[in-house]
């Protein structure tokens, strides 16, 4: 499982990054300089926790460290609706908290106020990162 995790973690960072740098102009004072980038690869860092935190979540439901292996439509199920609920908890945690606020062009999710694009990100991302990650275990384990 060690493995897992420094691999998930691996994945995770380089692939928010991107995402985060990409969704800047939804997010009002997010100017494309130094100090954007490096909040973004902060953010990257933490989006990185997140899909440890879904992947542990799934290892506990389904009781099964190695799920990871072979993503049935369970485990794909169950990270798509933790990766929900945690995206919506966080971005209504960073709003009401003033951390960042969304700019006139960033769809929200019907009456929540929550943007859609950090939904989609933990919806979308913690999913390639497990692929990948599965990739790269599969491949270590064949080698």
């Amino acid at each position: 499982m060690n493995n897992y995790i420094k691999k998930i973690i691996l994945f995770s960072i380089p692939i928010n990054f991107i995402w985060e740098m990409a969704q800047m102009p939804l997010y009002k004072n997010m100017p494309w300089n130094l100090n954007t980038s490096l909040f973004c690869l902060i953010a990257s860092f933490v989006d990185a926790a997140i899909i440890l935190i879904i992947y542990f979540i799934v290892t506990l439901l389904l009781q099964d460290s190695y799920w990871i292996l072979e993503l049935k439509l369970k485990s794909i199920l169950l990270s798509l609706f933790i990766g929900f609920i945690l995206s919506v908890i966080a971005e209504k945690i960073a709003i009401t908290n003033n951390m960042w606020s969304y700019s006139n062009i960033m769809p929200l999710l019907l009456n929540w106020n929550v943007g859609i694009s950090p939904i989609l990100q933990m919806l979308i991302l913690p999913l390639i990162v497990f692929k990948l990650t599965q990739l790269k275990i599969l491949k270590l384990l064949s080698s």
